[in-house]
């Protein structure tokens, strides 16, 4: 299956502003923990730069992972995901801004108070599709994933939400700068 670029736009959208009404509505059940309050920071620029950093680290080490010899066909199979896709850096930006923003939102905002900081890493990288029963390769990068979720988790509990945005922002840049020349390759491999 392959994703169009009005799909991965709409998705995107989606999750910037569908996923932070979820939050809004799930957190509207809780008494302990108010929508509004997860916006608050104290120190931007402390926050900001640390979720860059940690996001920046995690994406290359993810990177050098992929380049594993057992998690070739894991690389693969999503640089044949967005083959073709041809995304403009400009998209990249787009994509990993309304992901960092409305999945934190979710994840670390609404769901991590509410169920702890670990189940809401391993619910995110389960709805991801990185853990698989049929595919342990996919699931060993899963397992990966899960750590960098809950750092993002900590990355809240330490700073800020904006810390966990920025650093799932970058993460995600990066690793679509990653696919990009993976699924060009294939691209020209089948020319």
């Amino acid at each position: 299956m392959k994703l169009t670029k009005s799909a991965m736009f709409a998705l995107s959208v989606f999750t910037l502003f569908g996923f932070s009404g979820i939050a809004y509505f799930i957190l509207s059940f809780s008494d302990s923990v108010q929508y509004f309050e997860m916006f608050a920071y104290e120190n931007l620029w402390l926050s900001i730069p640390a979720g860059l950093g940690f996001g920046t680290l995690a994406a290359f080490i993810g990177i050098l992972l992929l380049k594993l010899p057992s998690l070739k066909d894991t690389s693969t199979f999503y640089a044949n995901f967005f083959k073709g896709l041809n995304l403009h850096w400009t998209d990249i930006l787009f994509y990993s801004f309304c992901a960092g923003v409305g999945e934190e939102i979710l994840f670390r905002g609404a769901l991590q108070p509410l169920l702890g900081l670990w189940l809401a890493a391993v619910i995110f990288v389960i709805l991801h599709g990185y853990l698989s029963f049929e595919d342990w390769k996919k699931s060993l990068y899963g397992i990966y994933l899960i750590f960098i979720s809950a750092g993002f988790g900590y990355l809240v509990v330490d700073f800020d939400i904006y810390a966990a945005m920025a650093a799932h922002f970058i993460f995600d840049v990066i690793m679509f700068f990653k696919i990009r020349k993976d699924s060009e390759s294939l691209v020209s491999e089948t020319d």
